[in-house]
């Protein structure tokens, strides 16, 4: 029980148990010890005693008790116990074990001891009356002529002794009180010790380094109080080495990120010029496919038809199947080229803006996938965003329809544009319930998706796709809006 006890108390409570402690123990064993010594050398003295004078009353009551003087006997009682106040009651008894005398104190004590000791006489010879008595020359046989029973008290020794005892007792307790008014002043002092070695933890715990400690102990308090502020200095110079080494690293990982945001910036600007490098020269492709290209198979097919009708005039059937089919060709391919020529610079972007090439994007989308449902909303106030503004969300659309379209599985997709005039944003969600991915999956991002990411990135915009497995997907798109021409009124 002891130890739990001290286990939640403090360093001042468990100094006072181990000063005082001790000489408690110490005062009640003392103590006990003499009490016990006591009571075992009143118990020998009245042994002692009954048994002696037992045997005195033995010895001086035998001609009284032969004699029949039993004033004799009475009166030697009444000395006997009158002189020891221990002697608790005395009788004596015949040879029948008849009472003749007896005399007790007056006050009946509860603790006594009882001694008997037989009275004996010596037998007479048997003589002649005339002849001379010879002299024995040893005592002869004894005879039992009765019974001496003392009744011994060991109450009036031990209260004899009582005052020495407490004397004793005394002496015990100052040397106890003593012990511990000795213990309890080193204690204190070993308390303040250790209260400024606590201190001075506290501070190094709290991070307070520069601690200050009398290191002048001998001992193992001196060891201590010297490791301590060793262990401070110690810990003072790793905290300081720790701070440069963590600034210099702290310049590094600065500097680092500046580097990286300037490449981040080069490579943005890297993207947006690629992407723009890359747009007009699909432009000027696109431009020489249908400036050359087309104009010669527009040529084609009109040779072919002339053809045809010159075959047809002079009646040669089969020339005139051989010029259709290369009518039918030229027509194809010129198609074909249109379609190509859309593709690397779609014309509806300089037309019709962006709300007006996404909205194309979607209806083809609708119709040729008619199991598909495409949607297409844009908000009213939506600005009039065209030409090279308007490549990047444009290009974004069409590689997420291309998405839907091929992984998706979708039946329903919706397509809206919206404007954040105040923020200065343009916003576009592409939302389908197709089966959705895993956006965590380290093969869930493709090449297509990473040039959606870049592309907007390069632009200054947001890409944020959400999805899950069966849940459908979401791909939200915001860019910058184009600042507005000033004019004149507005200067």
């Amino acid at each position: 029980m002891t130890r739990p006890f001290l286990r939640t108390k403090g360093i001042a409570t468990r100094l006072l148990v181990i000063a005082v402690l001790p000489a408690s123990v110490m005062f009640l064993t003392v103590t006990a010890t003499l009490y016990t010594l006591a009571q075992q050398d009143v118990r020998r003295d009245v042994a002692t005693r009954g048994q002696l004078v037992a045997t005195a009353l033995a010895q001086s009551s035998q001609y009284g008790l032969v004699s029949g003087n039993t004033a004799y006997l009475r009166t030697t009682l009444r000395h006997m116990i009158e002189a020891d106040p221990g002697i608790a009651c005395i009788d004596i008894t015949d040879a029948a074990a008849r009472p003749v005398v007896s005399d007790c104190q007056s006050v009946k004590p509860t603790e006594v001891e009882t001694f008997e000791v037989p009275i004996r006489i010596e037998l007479l010879p048997e003589v002649d009356q005339f002849e001379p008595i010879p002299v024995p020359s040893r005592a002869g046989p004894l005879r039992a002529v009765g019974t001496v029973r003392v009744t011994m008290s060991p109450a009036p020794i031990f209260e004899s002794k009582r005052r020495a005892l407490l004397v004793a007792f005394a002496f015990v307790l100052a040397a106890a009180v003593l012990s511990c008014l000795i213990g309890l002043r080193l204690a204190q002092r070993l308390r303040r010790t250790l209260g400024s070695v606590m201190a001075a933890l506290r501070d190094i715990r709290q991070g307070r380094f520069d601690v200050k400690l009398t290191t002048d102990h001998e001992g193992e308090l001196g060891e201590l109080q010297r490791t301590i502020v060793q262990m401070a200095g110690t810990l003072n110079a790793s905290r300081h080495e720790l701070e440069q080494r963590v600034a210099k690293r702290t310049q590094q990982l600065q500097e680092a990120v500046d580097l990286a945001r300037q490449a981040d910036a080069g490579k943005r600007r890297l993207i947006v010029h690629s992407n723009a490098a890359v747009e007009e020269e699909r432009r000027r492709i696109a431009m020489d496919i249908h400036d050359h290209l087309g104009a010669a198979l527009i040529s084609v097919r009109l040779e072919a038809s002339a053809l045809v009708a010159r075959a047809r005039f002079r009646g040669d059937a089969e020339m005139e199947g051989e010029a259709a089919r290369i009518a039918a060709t030229a027509q194809s391919i010129y198609a074909t080229t249109r379609d190509i020529v859309k593709r690397l610079r779609p014309e509806v972007i300089d037309t019709l803006g962006l709300a007006g090439a996404v909205e194309e994007l979607v209806r083809h989308a609708d119709q040729v996938h008619p199991v598909a449902r495409f949607t297409f909303q844009a908000e009213p106030g939506l600005p009039h965003v065209r030409g090279e503004l308007a490549m990047p969300a444009y290009r974004v659309a069409q590689e997420a329809l291309n998405n839907i379209v091929k992984h998706s599985d979708a039946t329903l997709t919706s397509v809206t544009l919206s404007a954040q005039p105040e923020a200065g944003h343009l916003r576009m969600v592409i939302q389908d319930n197709g089966r959705g991915f895993d956006t965590e999956s380290p093969h869930s991002t493709g090449i297509g998706l990473i040039g959606m990411r870049e592309r907007v990135a390069a632009a200054g915009g947001e890409l944020l796709i959400s999805s899950k497995p069966g849940q459908g997907t979401t791909v939200c798109v915001t860019l910058p809006l184009p600042l507005p021409a000033r004019t004149s009124t507005d200067r």
